[in-house]
């Protein structure tokens, strides 16, 4: 068996290691949007519905529930018909993720700002209407997203080859991620939004759109594929017989890998853990803390600081005792962190646990993409062609599962602890231990579980990731 600096030498797996700093920015920017999308929508959008527009709570938890079906069904199998193959002339002159990108980001920006100006009204009628409103557009949107996050995250596995690449892509990756993270939640919604307000969300939702338009000019250099690439795809697809494997195959063969299952099921509970922490940051900052939105710009750049001071540290200790482990205990640490929410009363306590938090959530965040690519190419060895936008897509599947997760939770804690929808009212002592408890304990715990099963059970490391590289890399040769 080969050694690992020779893997690392051999040319199937070094083919485009070269690629330029600007080339990998301008990828990386991919996940600004990504990120603008998904803090913008995580943030606002549960609260938005049933404070500000009124809509009942039940509603509201039912509209993610379909939100959630709907993405079981739309993630993976846009995965699969998007990345069908392309004739070669086709795929030669344009590319074959580059327009998937484009138009998907287009409508993206369209899309998004459409989500905050659902009918007017309160009435039984005008419920049934908003409520109606809110699921197509909330499931038109995620199908537009399915397609950018597909290709985006597909193509870091085609673009860049090696270890080392991914994982400055990663890193880069998940810099310009929290940049949107920031813009979202320290710039345009704490100096925007006002309680009550129904229209400073929609100005809000208009600026970041604006930001989108500009990102899609960011990163038109990086996702222009060049030639090794597009001929790369090609081999990897079997052009030459022009065979087409069936999406069950890719599923059965995705789900008969150990690594793959707990990664994504990691992932969902993290997904769970991370983004009901969000959806809950409003109802925080109104009924807990009693504060303006505005405030949560602090929070949100201590979080920035913790996080980039995060970041060297953890890929340093991830060469040392490997990306899988530092991934899990990353895990744990931030749910850890997520438990100072049930005690935390002032801001100046916010900004001290954001701090720790952001430390901690650099872990895991700063190698998701090498892990990810990792357990695709575990499977793209024992299925022997490349589907990684249909692997995202199998991945969407579960992971959008965390909306249906969120919208019962929040809506379950409300109901018990009668919180009022009025963006006005003074909640209850309950309720206030509601928004508490929907903010930091079941996150945490659920946080906790996720790395604590990833460690036990993820063994795609050592010499089993060398064969599994060895292995691979025959395939590819073989296509040639």
């Amino acid at each position: 068996m080969e050694s690992k600096n020779n893997l690392d030498e051999n040319k199937s797996l070094r083919e485009g290691e070269e690629r330029s700093l600007a080339k990998v920015l301008s990828y990386a920017s991919l996940w600004f949007t990504d990120n603008l999308l998904l803090s913008f929508f995580g943030v606002v959008v549960f609260y938005f519905y049933e404070v500000e527009v009124g809509l009942n709570v039940v509603l509201v938890a039912i509209a993610f529930i379909i939100f959630a079906i709907w993405n079981m069904i739309n993630d993976p199998l846009l995965g699969y018909l998007t990345e069908l193959p392309k004739s070669e002339r086709f795929v030669m002159k344009y590319g074959f993720r580059t327009p998937w990108i484009y138009l998907s980001a287009i409508a993206l920006l369209i899309v998004f700002f459409l989500v905050y100006i659902p009918p007017e009204g309160s009435s039984g009628t005008d419920q049934i209407m908003i409520f109606i409103y809110m699921v197509l557009i909330i499931c038109f949107l995620d199908a537009c997203y399915t397609i950018y996050n597909s290709h985006m995250a597909g193509g870091v596995m085609n673009m860049f080859k090696t270890e080392e690449k991914r994982r400055e892509v990663g890193a880069y990756a998940i810099i310009f991620s929290t940049l949107g993270l920031v813009t979202v939640n320290a710039i345009i919604l704490p100096n925007v939004i006002v309680y009550g307000d129904r229209q400073s969300f929609v100005l809000a939702a208009g600026l970041t759109s604006i930001a989108m338009l500009i990102n899609i000019i960011v990163f038109s250099y990086g996702v222009k594929e060049p030639n090794d690439v597009k001929e790369y795809y090609l081999r990897g697809r079997e052009k030459e017989l022009g065979e087409k494997i069936p999406f069950k195959q890719v599923v059965k063969t995705a789900l008969r890998s150990k690594n793959f299952n707990i990664y994504i099921i990691a992932y969902l509970l993290w997904a769970v853990a991370y983004n009901l922490f969000y959806a809950s940051q409003v109802y925080f900052y109104k009924d807990v803390l009693q504060v303006d939105f505005a405030f949560f710009t602090f929070g949100i750049l201590a979080l920035l600081v913790g996080f980039l001071l995060g970041i060297p540290f953890w890929l340093k200790l991830s060469k040392k005792y490997g990306i899988s482990n530092i991934y899990g205990f990353g895990y744990i640490l931030l749910g850890i962190m997520f438990f100072t929410f049930m005690w935390v009363t002032t801001i100046i306590e916010v900004v001290i646990y954001m701090l720790l938090g952001g430390f901690c959530y650099s872990a895991s965040a700063s190698i998701l993409i090498p892990v990810q690519a990792d357990t695709y190419d575990e499977v793209t060895s024992n299925l022997g062609v490349h589907q990684e936008a249909t692997l995202q897509g199998i991945t969407n599947f579960f992971i959008r599962l965390a909306y249906l997760f969120i919208g019962i939770i929040i809506a379950t804690v409300h109901i018990l602890t009668n919180y009022n929808p009025n963006p006005l009212a003074k909640q209850t002592a309950l309720a206030v231990l509601g928004v508490r408890i929907h903010s930091g304990l079941i996150p945490g715990i659920i946080l906790i579980i996720a790395g604590i099963s990833f460690l036990l059970i993820y063994d795609l490391k050592g010499d089993k990731k060398l064969r599994m590289q060895e292995q691979l890399k025959n395939i590819m040769e073989k296509k040639t």
